[in-house]
């Protein structure tokens, strides 16, 4: 059973890490960059001493300005890429984001509900595809939250998504799915809503499921990506927090999405 809190404690050690490789190669040039990391990483000795640490004490004896300003790059990027609060980076938000959030069944609905009230007061149409099972859920925590005209008056739609899954978990062919995503991206037009906004559990539903589901649930979420950089939608997918499987599928996942930890921190993607 993979717990993915482990292994976004170790995604956001590697972004800390690559920020300030990136930097040193913006400083340095690519080359020279490179070729003084691996010498450094030699030179420098020391038991418990990490490489970016090595690197560092080496540039701030041969380059301290340099360094300097390395530091300073790599703090910038660090801090345009970190996790941030949860409610703060939903709240900002917009088309062309791609968002996976990880928590446990019962906070899963309510949850998503902050991405349904962001849509909603940006004019989107937002659009729920969801297994059977959890459509009165969904339409239930959206009475809760205020949202009961918002479904009558066909701001907020909920769709029974198992003709795709069965589709998916049958065939493997993702074009059905694609095809109804942009058809309803033309009605919502035809309705005049510029953007039209996404909730899917397709792909978690995959992942929950045996090992060449999953699989398919990653080429889910890469089409998605796809749909986001060219149209004017976003998505987000609600994952649970332990699912069976090999621990690189979370970093598969994650990989270019926006994202929300269980420890209520995230990275978000859009713009892309």
């Amino acid at each position: 059973m993979i717990d993915v809190r482990e292994t976004i404690d170790q995604i956001e050690a590697r972004s800390v890490d690559e920020a300030y490789w990136r930097a040193l190669e913006k400083v340095l040039g690519t080359l020279t960059a490179r070729a003084l990391r691996g010498t450094l990483r030699v030179k420098i000795q020391g038991e418990g001493i990490s490489e970016r640490d090595r690197v560092a004490r080496g540039l701030t004896e041969l380059f301290s300005y340099q360094a300097k300003t390395v530091e300073e790059l790599a703090r910038k990027e660090t801090s345009q890429k970190a996790p941030r609060p949860r409610d703060d980076t939903m709240h900002e938000l917009g088309v062309h984001g791609h968002w996976v959030d990880f928590s446990d069944a019962a906070n899963e609905a309510r949850r998503a509900m902050d991405f349904v009230k962001r849509g909603l007061a940006r004019g989107a149409k937002v659009v729920a595809l969801l297994p059977s099972v959890d459509l009165d859920v969904y339409r239930q925590e959206a009475v809760r939250s205020g949202h009961q005209e918002d479904i009558e008056h066909g701001r907020f739609s909920l769709f029974d998504a198992d003709e795709h899954l069965d589709v998916l978990k049958t065939a493997g062919v993702l074009a059905v799915l694609l095809l109804a995503i942009q058809g309803m991206i033309q009605v919502a037009k035809g309705q005049g809503y510029s953007e039209v906004w996404f909730i899917s559990k397709i792909a978690s539903s995959l992942l929950a499921s045996s090992a060449p589901y999953q699989a398919l649930a990653l080429r889910v979420e890469s089409a998605m990506d796809s749909l986001v950089r060219t149209l004017p939608i976003s998505f987000y997918c609600p994952m649970p927090e332990r699912f069976p499987g090999d621990p690189t599928l979370v970093t598969e996942l994650l990989a270019g999405h926006g994202w929300a930890s269980v420890a209520e921190l995230a990275l978000v993607s859009h713009g892309h």
